[in-house]
């Protein structure tokens, strides 16, 4: 076959939609995407030649024609956009088939467009031939699965696939070239931002450039002092319309860092847009974002990013926390596992890990691990030292609140502090051996030395406790049950479980003082928690919560993926709809995090009151925590009611202050007419009222005059309040959200997601509902806002940066040099 020209890639698709519109953005993202100049040089060319997709080459014809066969032999990768219907494609398939009989399967990668994985990936590309040798030594072929380079680009619609096919087309760029897919992307990013940043001087320069053009013209017609006052004049207003823009800048600089979780960058990036001074004049838009950047108005409880460590590696999974957070680790996708610091993003500690190992962190002062063929390790943090364990294969259990770990190997389960052995159990001594089946449980006990032990025995039926003193060392053995107990755990006063008699499952706890038990029927259940008094047994899509008695007291549904953690005084529920349940005193309370599995591979771990998350594929930890500002607190005392005034454009006349109004302000608008308006509202406690036209935009008046005060375009939703407070001189519009505006209706901030409810009757301050309160089963979702003036917002982001500056990295990424 005469090669009639190279590609770099082939991109096999169904003609199917979504299939054939990811086909053909991705293969103009291909051709059209400029390497960064580093890459380039490194590469030794600028982009990618050319990408094979049948329409853009030739017609579509009925069978694997020579064009189609000749396309495939001359392309070094194939890019396979999968979906459910690409494998009922015989042609997709022939693609496939006949591009490996000249290529490694490591040359196909994937684009997932539709469905999930296993119903849409190719299984000729998910599993390898390997030639091994058999237990009576005769070699024989078998299939062994791997993992292919694959992309995903679902979505519901073209805008929210569109950006996944952009990132998706800069990884195939990575893998096709052979290169470091972070490295591109950093770089990328870093010429994009400068491309940026030149584009803004440059507007600057030329505004600069006219602006001295026009005052050497005027220099030379007028020559007079009066006109250079004049000049003078006019140059003071285009360096205040360049400040206010170089401001509004910074601005959105702010909400970008604020966005992709550095809360302290956000800050310094808004507070660097702001005079001291208000009275020196002020961009609206820097200080919403400063106020936005501090969380003054975030919601009581609600969570929010405060930081994110930037990691070396693409993330593939097992995140872990130290129990005091200061340290997390995670695997890359070549098993390289990191330890991290979380304050600076610092490498700790690096190593290629072992296949069906544990990693498990000793408090904040080391931890335990295996590198590939070695026995296990501890790695103590403070000097950097590596002690041998002796043992090559085990099961590690931590202690995700404090210091201690346990080892299983063997007949033997020991307790470690560092690499202190603190207690032994040898459990053919005590009655388990390793010719019968047996389970083991270990439960740290929060705020206590103790370490609980639990073996359950399969064939004798039997189950038992060793409970373990860390201080001493010494242990006590508890019979539990005879029989197996299943999903065990304690809190140091009761035990808890489910058993099954033959035909049925039943919860149980024990009072771990007397031994007195109790049980209920209760088949559905997948896991269990107790702490206090709240016994939390855990279903597939369900939480029920009984106390110690048994007695159900409440419950709720969630979604799947449940995992269990204890934190302070509180049982803490994460799920994979991405919701956070605090489980105390027999009820609840929902947070929601952003965080939901159905749409990203998120892994999260709460401890200590933060949420830490990463994400598959990406390569940053993100560091989680409550909102408490006393800016916005829960409402406590009684409030007066605010009604909601407004007329829909068939009522304006039937209001005669409205009317009059309405009439007042069309004698002189130009910008609209009469029957774009599709609701008024009048100021309570101002002579304002404002119109709000069919598209949204929303204009507002002086009452008596007609004369137009502002333009507003942000607004989301119907306006259904207007409100002046005499107090502190601030305006409020209510819609979804609560809009706060100066004297000179300049937006200073907005309380999302609240409507305006009423006036706290002792402190004259706004009241806000939340409107997803009912949601999360908070207790109160009214709100006392208390205004923030300019001079305490300056204060307080002064006091927070105390001279901090953002690393190189963030400057140069985010152009704040």
């Amino acid at each position: 076959m005469t090669k009639t020209g190279r590609y770099d890639a082939f991109i096999s698709y169904r003609h199917c939609e979504p299939d054939n519109e990811i086909a053909s953005r991705l293969q103009k993202k291909l051709e059209g995407f400029r390497l960064p100049k580093e890459i380039a040089e490194k590469v030794g060319r600028p982009k990618l030649t050319r990408v094979f997709r049948d329409e853009t080459e030739f017609a579509v014809s009925d069978d694997l024609t020579q064009a189609i066969n000749e396309a495939l032999v001359n392309s070094d990768f194939l890019i396979a956009v999968c979906s459910p219907e690409y494998l009922k494609s015989e042609w997709c398939r022939k693609e496939i088939e006949f591009f490996l009989r000249g290529h490694d399967r490591k040359h196909i990668l994937l684009v997932l467009a539709d469905g999930e994985p296993m119903e849409a990936f190719p299984p000729e590309v998910l599993y390898d031939d390997v030639y091994k040798m058999g237990a009576d030594g005769r070699p024989y072929w078998t299939k062994v699965q791997r993992e292919p380079l694959a992309a995903d680009c679902r979505g519901v619609d073209a805008k929210e696939r569109n950006p996944k096919i952009d990132k998706a087309a800069m990884r195939l760029i990575a893998a096709i070239l052979g290169i470091n897919f972070d490295d591109l992307q950093q770089r990328h990013r870093h010429e994009e931002y400068k491309r940026t940043r030149t584009r803004v001087l440059t507007v600057f320069a030329v505004m600069a450039a006219f602006l001295a053009l026009s005052v050497g013209f005027l220099i030379r017609i007028a020559g007079q002092n009066l006109e250079i006052l004049k000049q003078n004049e006019e140059i003071a207003r285009q360096n205040e319309v360049i400040g206010r823009k170089y401001a509004d800048t910074l601005a959105q600089t702010s909400d970008n860092l604020l966005r992709d979780g550095k809360r302290k960058d956000a800050v310094y990036a808004a507070r660097l847009a702001l005079p001291d001074n208000k009275t020196e004049g002020y961009s609206e838009l820097a200080t919403k974002a400063l106020v936005n950047a501090l969380g003054i108005y975030d919601l009581p409880d609600t969570f929010g990013i405060d930081n994110d460590v930037l990691i070396p590696c693409t993330v593939l999974g097992e995140l872990v926390i130290s129990p005091d957070g200061r340290y997390a680790s995670v695997k890359d996708l070549d098993h390289v596992r990191y330890v991290l610091d979380t304050n600076t993003g610092a490498t700790v500690f690096s190593f290629t890990e072992d296949d069906d190992t544990r990693f498990v962190f000793d408090g904040g002062r080391g931890f335990v691990f295996k590198r590939q063929n070695e026995n296990y390790r501890y790695y103590n943090i403070a000097d950097g030292t590596e002690t041998d364990l002796g043992i090559s294969e085990a099961s590690l259990f931590s202690n995700d609140e404090g210091e201690g770990y346990v080892i299983k190997s063997g007949d033997n389960i020991t307790l470690y502090k560092g690499t202190d052995v603190l207690s032994y159990i040898n459990c053919s001594a005590e009655g388990f051996t390793q010719d019968i089946n047996f389970d083991v449980v270990v439960d740290f006990v929060p705020g206590t030395n103790e370490c609980w032990v639990f073996l359950a025995e399969y064939e004798n039926r039997t189950t038992a406790a060793f409970i373990i003193d860390m201080a001493s060392g010494t242990s006590r053995r508890m019979h539990i049950a005879g029989d197996v107990c299943y999903g065990i755990c304690t809190d140091g006063k009761s035990i808890v479980w489910k058993q099954y008699d033959g035909y049925s499952y039943s919860l149980w706890i024990m009072n771990a003082a007397d031994g007195t038990c109790q049980s209920r029927v209760c088949d559905d259940i997948y896991s269990m928690a107790v702490k206090n008094n709240d016994v939390v047994v855990i279903s597939e899509t369900a939480v029920t919560i009984f106390d110690k008695s048994l007695n159900q007291l409440s419950g709720f549904t969630t979604g799947s993926f449940i995992r269990v953690n204890e934190s302070g005084d509180a049982i803490w529920l994460l799920d994979s709809a991405g919701m956070l349940y605090k489980v105390t005193d027999g009820g609840y309370t929902g947070y929601d995090t952003g965080l939901a599995d159905e749409k990203y591979s998120w892994m999260k771990v709460f401890r200590n009151g933060r949420l830490y998350a990463a994400l598959t594929g990406d390569n940053h930890i993100y560091t989680n925590s409550f909102r408490q500002s006393d800016y916005m607190t829960v409402t406590e005392g009684a409030y007066e009611e605010l009604k909601y005034i407004y007329y829909n454009a068939q009522l304006i006349y039937e209001n005669p202050e409205v009317s009059s109004f309405v009439d007042l302000i069309m004698k002189k608008e130009t910008e609209f007419e009469k029957n774009r308006i599709e609701r008024v509202v009048m100021c309570q406690n101002s002579g304002k009222g404002l119109v709000q036209l069919y598209d949204g935009a929303v204009y507002i008046y002086d009452s008596s005059t007609g004369d137009k005060l502002k333009t507003i375009y942000s607004i989301e939703g119907n306006v259904k309040l207007f409100y002046y407070d005499s107090q502190k001189n601030y305006y409020y519009i209510s819609s979804v959200n609560v809009d706060v505006y100066d004297a000179d209706f300049r937006n200073i901030y907005s309380i999302r997601n609240c409507v305006l409810s009423g006036i706290d009757r002792q402190s004259g301050a706004l009241v806000v509902l939340d409107l997803n309160y009912e949601k999360y089963n908070n207790v109160s979702g009214y709100y006392t806002v208390r205004p923030v003036t300019y001079e305490e917002l300056i204060s307080m982001a002064d006091k927070l940066l105390s001279g901090y500056e953002p690393d190189e990295r963030v400057k140069e990424k985010y152009s704040l040099g």
